[in-house]
């Protein structure tokens, strides 16, 4: 039986818009943005490193500066990553708070970075009026415990943390090599192929 639900952000949570996110860095002045956001390698960059935690927030502004040419804020970064957003698949927020009440204990796990963190921990993230972080039982992120999807890992540090039985959890994932570290701990998994559309094919799951 599942007690235990854990869902990825980009792509799952939120339905993403790539090229915003990197005419906005463009914009900023990170030459050849593009480079920086091409899927399974951005690991490589200090954008990548940022989000596993791996540099500081201090360093990580300095080396974009260097990039820039000129100095460039936190909050400028944090408007130019969340270009990713465009917003919540319909009725997300509703069968969150169903499935909460539901009994269900729901969480988020997610490669990020503290730029994106900063607003979806936020007070003004409130799509319907209640900060988004209220509909969970916790957040985990990659760039705050130092560890990232898809190494297997970052699924048991959940499990230990929540003292959660992989048995009675499944793991929501967009990206398919997210989901085999899940399956190596113990957990359930589920493939989301459409961002907008999957809500109705999960429950019928659990």
């Amino acid at each position: 039986m599942i007690k235990n639900l854990i869902f990825d952000w980009g792509g799952v949570l939120s339905v993403s818009q790539h090229q915003e996110a990197v005419n906005r860095f463009s914009d900023l002045g990170v030459p050849h943005a593009d480079k920086y956001f091409i899927e399974g390698q951005n690991w490589r960059s200090i954008f990548g490193q940022v989000e596993e935690g791996t540099i500081t927030i201090a360093d990580f502004l300095k080396q974009v500066s260097v990039l820039c040419q000129k100095e460039i804020t936190f909050e400028q970064i944090a408007y130019a990553w969340w270009g990713f957003f465009s917003h919540l698949p319909q009725g997300m927020l509703k069968q969150l708070k169903t499935w909460k009440e539901e009994g269900y204990r729901i969480y988020m796990l997610t490669n990020n970075n503290p730029f994106m963190m900063s607003y979806i921990r936020s007070e003004e993230f409130a799509p319907e009026g209640k900060p988004f972080y209220s509909y969970f039982d916790k957040l985990y992120v990659s760039c705050e415990i130092g560890l990232s999807k898809p190494n297997k890992e970052i699924y048991q540090y959940v499990l230990n943390d929540e003292k959660l039985n992989p048995a009675e959890t499944i793991f929501v994932d967009d990206r398919k090599q997210n989901l085999i570290g899940a399956k190596e701990v113990g957990m359930h998994t589920f493939f989301v192929e459409d961002s907008e559309n999957w809500i109705d094919a999960f429950k019928s799951i659990l």
